[in-house]
């Protein structure tokens, strides 16, 4: 049987990722920090309590046979606060390190590594693998990190590692602070709220794809590869909420009222051709229909 290792499986693409594949017959253990909220509790799961940046941890618990891993952990709140840039570091590479270096002894299938957009900084648009990365903020520079050594990993050591570099990713279950579910939820119960000029562009990608992209990886006899995930198409923030307002016939945007964060790149678009030549996959789900899912999502489940 297919046994795969989500660490950080009671995250928002955790949980989609462990729902699709168990209704597909694999065997599913999560790793995070915390237990699973209600909304994402799924039946059947084993759900394993392990901070990935102390090694004892990961040996100790660790015990089952496992034939696949995807590394989604990692702190992401906080992002910019100075505060934290420590936890976030360490997090997200320490933690990868210590994964990495425990399945290297490990008879395992395929190793997916989630890295982010962060990781191009300002680089210009179509942001494509093999560019010069030039992040910005402490995440960025530890995912780039992480994806540095998940590479280099692979490639002197033969070890079945790759990485996903994930952009803008939405739909049903996403936390509060994302910025779809929060612009869906201010234009659901038709409120007035502040926005920026709108001018970002941003890859918006629908959750359902981005589980078929990892799904499609971890079948892939390939190894040492970094590959884009997202729609291919840049949608400006103005744009993304015309278009929920579109799907929830509400919300009354005022634009101008706060400035876009200097550091940000405002185009941040991939290049996509290495997903759909290497995992044979494209995204199926437009940005109307994906908004749609999210709203009835939230309509049902709002209080």
């Amino acid at each position: 049987m297919k046994h795969l290792l989500i660490a950080g499986g009671t995250g928002f693409i955790g949980y989609h990722l462990a729902l699709n594949l168990k209704k597909k017959g694999w065997k599913i253990t999560s790793i995070s920090l915390t237990k699973p909220k209600k909304k994402r509790f799924i039946k059947g799961i084993n759900y394993l309590l392990i901070d990935l940046t102390i090694k004892s941890q990961i040996k100790k618990k660790l015990k089952e046979n496992f034939t696949h891993v995807v590394n989604l952990s990692g702190y992401t709140l906080n992002l910019y606060s100075k505060k934290y840039k420590k936890k976030i570091y360490n997090s997200h590479l320490k933690g990868t390190q210590n994964l990495i270096n425990f399945f290297s002894t490990k008879k395992i299938k395929s190793f997916v590594q989630i890295g982010s957009s962060a990781e191009y900084g300002n680089a210009p648009d179509p942001q494509k693998e093999i560019i010069k990365c030039r992040p910005k903020n402490i995440y960025g520079k530890a995912k780039l990190k992480a994806t540095q050594f998940t590479i280099n990993f692979a490639k002197k050591y033969n070890f079945p590692a790759n990485v996903i570099r994930l952009f803008q990713v939405y739909g049903p279950n996403q936390g509060d602070s994302r910025a779809v579910t929060q612009l869906m939820k201010y234009c659901i119960k038709d409120k007035i709220f502040p926005a920026s000029d709108g001018k970002q562009v941003r890859d918006f990608c629908f959750i359902d794809d981005v589980v078929q992209a990892i799904n499609s990886l971890l079948k892939k006899k390939i190894s040492g590869k970094i590959i884009n995930v997202g729609s291919g198409t840049g949608v400006s923030m103005k744009k993304l909420i015309f278009s929920i307002q579109l799907v929830t016939k509400g919300g009354r945007p005022k634009f101008g009222l706060f400035k876009s964060r200097n550091h940000e790149n405002p185009r941040l678009i991939p290049s996509i051709l290495l997903a759909k030549k290497l995992l044979n996959w494209q995204p199926k789900t437009k940005l109307i229909q994906g908004l749609k899912k999210t709203k009835a999502f939230l309509v049902k489940n709002e209080k």
